[in-house]
């Protein structure tokens, strides 16, 4: 047991150290590159290449983890992300400081709000060394608990960031650069220090966990068309209807940051109340149905609150659907399988995403977000379908 505890230590040890520059470079990249002279338009090219590079990343991480160990695999991208940082912080010529792009652990390593910093290709070997490392009644709060700090963490990187570029402006970029590949290192000692695990030693597709995770996939997709008609965009919704400040929108997010980093501790007695199925059906179903109300807000303080309420409600069971996985996939695919459900969420996401644009584009913004909470009740509707008798299977 205690070889166990410590390596979940340095598993949630490695994702703080990683998290907290990523709570800054998200914002401080677009920034930096249009300092060191490369244009807008390539600006916009180097994010599509990143978010690609991340995807491709994100399957094959989960693969090789599977078949190579899945602590190695979190090692070497470990070493990326140092890299990636490194590159930013000692490295002036605007083409290699470009090609960073290529590496996907850097920019499109984040989680969204409640997500937290350091998922994106990590997340299938962190999710899964989790697995391995507990007992399965712990791993919704150990999912919890990795999410709260990791989350907790990327905030306190914004708020030295904020400190950093209002105190001294004229040395910020370098100077974060240079602290985020510092605490990067420490990122890196701490998963050379979890125990080695063995893989399977050869690459193959999932067989054992096909069903499970073809279940989750669908319905993961499904729900992330739905978000991706909403949330990339509803910040600029909030100042074209309602003429909401950048300071104000800013101010918003960050409470929320806030408030699912402590919301994530309550995840474990929640399940345990209401069932873990019942917690995810329910709790998203809700999350849909005020994403659907958003559009009908009367004033900026009810969208917020709204919007509030809806972060928390959706965020707190991503522990619980993380412990779920865990359990219906076999333990030689969890690393796997948590890529290929990974890849379902994110692309359907992006087409959402392109939806909402051309809604937008044609000044169909309460259309946009309607549809997308509509669409995003085939999430919770179809959890509970596939797996509403998990709980009477489990305790058999």
């Amino acid at each position: 047991m205690l070889t166990m505890e410590v390596n979940i230590k340095y598993i949630l040890l490695s994702r703080i150290f990683r998290s907290l520059p990523l709570g800054y470079m998200s914002f401080l990249v677009p920034l930096y590159l249009h300092k060191i002279g490369i244009p807008t338009f390539l600006i916009g090219i180097y994010f599509l290449i990143a978010t690609i590079s991340m995807a491709v990343l994100l399957i094959i991480a989960g693969f090789l983890g599977d078949a190579y160990g899945k602590r190695n695999i979190l090692l070497l991208l470990s070493a990326l992300f140092s890299l990636n940082l490194f590159i930013f912080a000692f490295v002036k010529i605007p083409l290699i400081v470009f090609l960073t792009s290529v590496l996907g652990v850097g920019t499109a390593s984040g989680g969204g709000i409640g997500g937290g910093a350091g998922g994106g290709p990590f997340n299938p070997l962190q999710t899964a060394l989790i697995a391995d490392h507990s007992m399965q009644e712990e791993r919704t709060k150990l999912y919890s608990l990795n999410f709260a700090v990791a989350t907790i963490s990327a905030f306190v990187g914004g708020l030295i960031s904020d400190l950093v570029t209002t105190i001294y402006p004229s040395i910020s970029y370098s100077f974060l650069f240079t602290l985020g590949f510092i605490i990067s290192i420490f990122s890196i000692l701490f998963v050379y220090l979890i125990q080695k695990d063995k893989g399977t030693g050869k690459l193959s597709a999932p067989k054992a966990s096909f069903s499970s995770i073809s279940k989750i996939s669908i319905a993961g997709s499904l729900g992330s068309i739905g978000l991706g008609m909403v949330m990339p965009l509803i910040p600029l919704w909030f100042k074209l209807d309602f003429n909401a400040s950048e300071s104000e929108i800013s101010y918003l997010y960050s409470v929320s940051y806030g408030l699912v980093g402590i919301s994530f501790l309550f995840a474990d007695k929640i399940e345990k109340l209401l069932g873990r199925v019942k917690s995810i059906s329910m709790l998203r179903g809700l999350s849909s149905i005020l994403l659907i109300l958003i559009p009908f807000s009367p004033t900026f303080i009810i969208a917020s609150a709204i919007f509030l309420i809806r972060g928390i409600t959706y965020t707190v069971t991503i522990p619980m659907r993380q412990s779920l996985a865990m359990d219906v996939f076999s333990d030689r695919e969890r690393a796997s399988g948590t890529s290929i459900t990974g890849l379902a969420r994110r692309v359907p996401y992006g087409l959402g995403s392109l939806i909402s644009g051309a809604l937008f584009s044609a000044g169909l913004f309460a259309v946009s977000i309607f549809l997308g909470g509509f669409i995003s009740l085939f999430d919770p509707l179809l959890y509970y379908m596939f797996f509403r008798n998990y709980e009477k299977r489990s305790k058999e």
